[in-house]
C-alpha cells in the first residue's frame, strides 16, 4: 500500500516548520475575483479556517474612499472585532502558503513595530520648529509643508523629509505626519493639525 501524495504547500509548510521557533505568517490573506471587465471583487480569507472572512466590490469607491463613506480594510477588520495583523503558525494553515511569506511576514512585522515605536515618540513638528513655523497656513498646506516646514527641518539637519496623511474628513486632512531622519542618523516621525 503506498502513502497517499501529499501537495507541495503542504510539504513547504511542514518544511519550514522544522525549526525551533514556528514560522509565522499572516492570517488573514486578500484576493480579487476578476471574472470580466466589469467585476473587482476583494476577497479576505482566514488561513487558520479556509473561510471568507468577508468581501465586497473594490471597484465602488464608497467601498474604499472615506471622502464617499468607505474605509479601510483595517477599518474593515476592526468593526468585525478582527486584527488585519494577526499572525498564525505556518504548520496550522489550511490554505497554501508561498515560502516567502514567511520572510515577508517577518519584515512586515518589524517595520510595523519600527513605526509604532515612531508614532509614540512622535512630537507636534509646528512647536519643535517654533518661530520657523510660525507663518504656516492649514488653508494652504502643501504649499507651507514644501516651502517652509520642509526647508526648515533640513536646515536643523534632518534629511529624507516626506509628509503623509494623518486623519481626514471629506474637507481634507486633519492631522499630517511627516517622517525623515535626524542629524544623527535615527528616522524620527513628527505630526501637526
Amino acid at each position: 500500500m503506498t502513502e497517499p501524495t501529499r501537495p507541495l504547500w503542504q510539504i513547504q509548510n511542514d518544511l519550514a516548520c522544522e525549526g525551533d521557533r514556528p514560522q509565522m505568517v499572516r492570517r488573514y490573506v486578500r484576493s480579487t475575483y476578476e471574472p470580466d471587465d466589469y467585476t473587482y471583487d476583494i476577497i479576505w480569507k482566514d488561513r487558520l479556517t479556509g473561510q471568507t472572512v468577508f468581501s465586497y466590490d473594490g471597484a465602488d469607491p464608497a467601498n474604499t474612499n472615506p471622502a464617499y463613506g468607505g474605509y479601510s480594510d483595517a477599518e474593515a477588520f476592526e468593526r468585525r472585532g478582527l486584527d488585519i495583523h494577526d499572525e498564525v503558525e505556518l504548520s496550522r494553515c489550511v490554505l497554501p502558503v508561498a515560502v516567502s511569506e514567511v520572510e515577508a511576514c517577518a519584515r512586515q512585522r518589524a517595520a510595523r513595530e519600527q513605526r509604532e515605536q515612531e508614532e509614540a515618540a512622535a512630537r507636534d513638528l509646528l512647536s519643535f520648529l517654533g518661530p520657523d513655523a510660525d507663518a504656516f497656513d492649514f488653508a494652504d498646506w502643501g504649499k507651507g509643508e514644501s516651502e517652509m516646514l520642509r526647508p526648515a527641518l533640513e536646515r536643523r539637519g534632518f534629511t529624507g523629509v516626506g509628509f503623509y496623511m494623518g486623519e481626514q474628513d471629506s474637507f481634507g486632512p486633519l492631522s499630517r505626519g511627516c517622517v525623515a531622519t535626524d542629524p544623527s542618523g535615527k528616522r524620527v516621525r513628527f505630526y501637526y493639525g
